[in-house]
């Protein structure tokens, strides 16, 4: 992490670091899916080692200051020139405007939450590594955006402190079940020791008597935001819509999907990742 710490600039205005035609062309070729894993892993190497980032560029008219070497949704958004998770945001959008109350658990470097910001919502985003809050915060105020409050801390059942494991070529993967870290997703991990607090305590901190979206993006560790939060907050504080990141479900402690069934949520949307769950009226 220190090495890549030296790389963060919060301080130049944003467009300092413009993405040249070479730098896009090099990260294109590194995000190309009809090469072999193995083959876009050494591409992706190669390519961090000359053009890892700071770069300043928009990206569906939103402003991000990008770390493609050490981040995938930087990748993402600079491969493809669009924000990642396209599907999600669409199937999100109806529910966001003035008005609405986003909260934005694991928010990373503000895909989500400079996306709702836009639309209008008041966002409530919480991410856990510090580092990456600090590029979110950027982010932020490069958009010039007033109604998004960062909250530094991970989520879980508890007031705790844990170990939050980081792998240096995605920060954004960071997470709080160590079992993650090795097998399909093995790397050169390293701790770093967060505070951990539950969504209900941030949540009365924050002073909000209303969720309108909730996203919850946090690596295998969902369960432990969501079911706790569910268990101990008032039912007005429940949120009308959840997306909820599914593709690391075999971590989770406790199902999710029967719980959230059994108290009034139905799914009404998916995709590869994620579900999207509303309270029954």
């Amino acid at each position: 992490m220190s090495q890549a710490a030296t790389l963060l600039d919060t301080r130049s205005p944003f467009g300092t670091y413009p993405a040249e035609r070479m730098v896009r062309a090099a990260w294109r070729l590194a995000d190309r899916h009809d090469l072999s894993k193995g083959l876009r892993r050494r591409i992706r190497a190669l390519v961090s080692r000359f053009f890892k980032g700071p770069y300043d560029l928009e990206a569906d008219g939103l402003k991000f200051r990008i770390y493609p070497g050490e981040n995938y949704d930087d990748r993402k958004i600079l491969a493809k020139g669009r924000l990642p998770e396209r599907e999600e945001h669409r199937l999100l959008e109806p529910h966001l405007g003035e008005g609405k109350v986003f909260v934005d658990v694991g928010a990373n470097i503000g895909s989500y939450s400079i996306f709702a910001a836009g639309l209008g919502a008041d966002v409530l985003a919480v991410e856990a590594n510090p580092h990456t809050a600090d590029k979110l915060a950027f982010n932020v105020r490069a958009n010039g955006l007033d109604d998004v409050k960062i909250v530094k801390s991970a989520v879980g059942p508890r007031e705790d402190t844990m170990p939050l494991w980081l792998e240096p070529s995605n920060c954004g993967f960071a997470t709080l079940v160590q079992d993650l870290t090795t097998g399909e997703w093995a790397g050169d991990w390293s701790p770093t020791y967060v505070k951990v607090r539950p969504l209900t305590a941030i949540a009365e901190e924050a002073g909000l008597n209303r969720i309108d979206v909730l996203k919850v993006d946090v690596e295998g560790f969902e369960d432990r935001v969501v079911l706790p939060f569910l268990r101990h907050a008032d039912k007005g504080l429940w949120p009308r819509v959840i997306l909820l990141e599914t593709n690391c479900r075999p971590y989770w402690s406790e199902d999710c999907l029967i719980e959230l069934a059994t108290r009034g949520y139905e799914v009404t949307g998916r995709t590869n990742d994620n579900m999207v769950f509303e309270l029954a009226s």
